[in-house]
């Protein structure tokens, strides 16, 4: 990962059709706005934590900005999550 770059934790779950949505979202981003996408996306699947399983069993997808903990939850569209990557 290099300076420019920060993480987003991206929480879902197997089987989630809505998480696919915002991860195809996520890929068509990422392809198309190369030289500003600076982005690593971890994805956490909420099963694996008993606190975060509680916290957002009811709201995945969500994106969070490891660097200040802005969340992004859904329901969003494409250009909400432009928006909230800061790419336009």
């Amino acid at each position: 990962m290099n300076d420019k770059e920060q993480k987003i934790f991206f929480y879902t779950t197997f089987g989630c059709h809505l998480c696919e949505k915002v991860e195809a979202m996520l890929i068509e981003i990422s392809n198309q706005f190369k030289d500003k996408f600076h982005y690593q996306i971890v994805a956490f699947d909420i099963i694996d934590d008993d606190k975060i399983f509680d916290q957002y069993r009811y709201s995945i997808p969500v994106l969070k900005k490891e660097k200040d903990d802005v969340e992004l939850g859904w329901p969003f569209d494409y250009q909400q999550l432009c928006d909230w990557l800061d790419l336009d």
